[in-house]
């Protein structure tokens, strides 16, 4: 990547610096962890496999419900920089300076989590949503169990009638950090590979989002075990820009 290693990453003010500090706690550890993941995350040599998946859905529905496993937040929050994302993220500490770093990124957040606030969390996204911004879900969090989908994001899919669109990763070298989710911090300077998997289409009922669920977990583990398993074929034909937006993440032949 043609990078300048002296460079240091600069962040964008955010729009509502005086507005409620409850609303919005850890300003300023946010900065700094978004610092840290743009910094980071910055090195690496990412590229794109299924990127049509992504454009085709968004031609037709104009956004998407964007979803992911835990384990993968950080390089994850990278990609979503400035291309019109809103999140949902917890009222709990961690997440709540994740959200705050996210803001720094230019992604809009609001917090709430099965525990706390949800539904007015769940709320906020769904308006943001209508405006036209794509949400981003980690369907197994705040706090697990691991790889194991909740039903928030089949239900916000279904109130919105656009589909899901699960995102598997790989990294050619990381490492594995003792939290719940086990998450992944890639090494800088490494490759790496997202994988976007087909639509899961919402349903039209309730009752129907038990099975949605299912098919959406389902496939977040099919397009996870095929960056693990074909990395280097897909590194080598992936596409260098997001499919989801101009990313900030992007490949060697930038």
């Amino acid at each position: 990547m043609n990078r300048d290693p002296q460079s240091t990453p600069t962040l964008s003010r955010p729009e509502d610096e005086s507005s409620n500090s409850i609303d919005h706690p850890y300003r300023w550890s946010g900065r700094i962890v978004a610092s840290i993941i743009d910094s980071f995350m910055g090195s690496l040599e990412l590229r794109w496999s299924g990127g049509e998946n992504a454009r085709k859905a968004l031609q037709t529905h104009g956004n998407l419900v964007v979803t992911f496993w835990h384990e993968w937040v950080l390089p994850l929050s990278f990609t979503l920089k400035s291309n019109g994302f809103c999140a949902l993220t917890s009222r709990h500490h961690d997440g709540a300076r994740l959200g705050s770093a996210l803001r720094w990124l230019g992604v809009e957040v609001c917090h709430g989590s099965s525990t706390r606030g949800g539904l007015r969390g769940f709320q906020e996204l769904e308006t943001l949503a209508r405006t036209g911004l794509s949400p981003v879900i980690s369907v197994d969090g705040p706090k697990g169990p691991p790889c194991i989908a909740k039903e928030g994001a089949a239900a916000l899919s279904r109130r919105l009638q656009i589909p899901m669109i699960p995102l598997g990763f790989a990294a050619e070298k990381s490492r594995r950090l003792s939290t719940w989710d086990r998450m992944i911090l890639p090494w800088p300077g490494s490759r790496a590979v997202i994988v976007v998997g087909e639509p899961v289409m919402p349903g039209d009922r309730r009752r129907d989002d038990a099975g949605v669920t299912d098919a959406l977990g389902a496939s977040l583990n099919e397009a996870t075990e095929s960056a693990r398993n074909d990395f280097d074929n897909l590194w080598r034909q992936g596409a260098g820009t997001s499919p989801l937006g101009e990313s900030g993440l992007t490949s060697a032949v930038r």
